[in-house]
């Protein structure tokens, strides 16, 4: 039998070679570059902003901050209204005043560019309505890390899905409380960290309650700390603010972001099959996306 076990080892050297395909480097090296748009519109925008950029062919070697395009003619258009956005050489996209540029919930909107060298690249995007987001609960729980017993604190958000239509939801928030032990004082920003099947990516669809109640999944607030110990003082200190968002968003940056949570939840796999990125740009890659934001406040004095 011994001098058999070679097999093994034969069968998968050639079962290896058939998955074998050569590939030419020039190959690889002419595929055409083409510019990648991101562009994300709300009502409660404090800046209209698109980030203009190339694709980089495998072989490239010039250096990632020369992929930005900086000369282009961006506008954001509404019927008869429009707006041109200016490159900001500092903040590295195209932006525009929204006092000058109202987004209108139910409105309509075309982004259009183009490019020194003659290219148009164009998409349309609809503002979803506005969902209302009704309380955001803070809690904690007992969790087990590395056989030790501690806890961590939590929020969930609280809503009603819209009526009559399919909808997409996306959460977010951000904490803040001052540090006591910084000279000076400083105020501490954190984001909550919303954990989800789609990664990091906390989105939702009302597939499973349609018009009724929705709850978000648990968004973390700091690490977990010994579960002797107290949040208050000793790890947050008061007066803690959670500014909790919840984002209506539409099928666009809907299907754009969750596909970009797939592929970061598979990006250290090399077995995992890849995660193809939908886009809405004609002429060009990337997403002209909208949402409406919900803000709700809690604040522990």
């Amino acid at each position: 039998m011994r001098r058999f076990s070679f097999l093994p080892g034969v069968l998968l050297f050639f079962s290896c070679q058939s998955l074998r395909q050569e590939v030419e480097p020039q190959q690889l090296a002419d595929q055409p570059v083409k510019l990648i748009v991101a562009c994300f519109i709300a009502p409660q925008d404090t800046v209209l902003a698109a980030k203009i950029t190339r694709s980089r062919p495998i072989l490239d070697d010039e250096p990632v901050n020369g992929l930005n395009i900086t000369s282009a003619r961006v506008t954001l258009e509404n019927g008869s209204r429009s707006i041109v956005l200016k490159y900001d050489s500092d903040l590295q996209y195209y932006r525009a005043d929204p006092e000058d540029f109202p987004i209108q919930a139910g409105k309509t909107y075309q982004l259009k560019i183009k490019t020194r060298d003659g290219r148009l690249l164009q998409a349309q995007t609809t503002v979803p309505d506005p969902a209302r987001l009704q309380r955001a609960q803070l809690d904690s729980e007992r969790v087990i890390e590395n056989n030790e017993v501690k806890k961590r604190f939590f929020t969930r958000y609280y809503w009603t899905d819209l009526p009559n239509q399919r909808n997409y939801y996306q959460t977010n928030g951000v904490i803040t409380y001052p540090c006591l032990t910084c000279s000076p004082i400083e105020t501490v920003r954190q984001p909550v960290q919303f954990i989800t099947g789609e990664g990091s990516q906390a989105i939702y669809t009302d597939e499973d309650s349609p018009d009724g109640p929705m709850t978000s999944a648990k968004g973390y607030m700091g690490a977990s700390i010994p579960s002797n110990k107290h949040f208050f003082p000793v790890f947050f200190s008061r007066p803690f603010v959670l500014t909790a968002s919840l984002l209506h968003v539409n099928n666009d940056y809907f299907r754009y972001h969750q596909a970009l949570a797939q592929q970061l939840e598979i990006e250290d796999n090399p077995f995992a099959e890849p995660v193809p990125i939908p886009g809405n740009i004609q002429g060009g890659l990337g997403c002209f996306g909208a949402y409406n934001r919900s803000t709700v406040t809690v604040k522990l004095k």
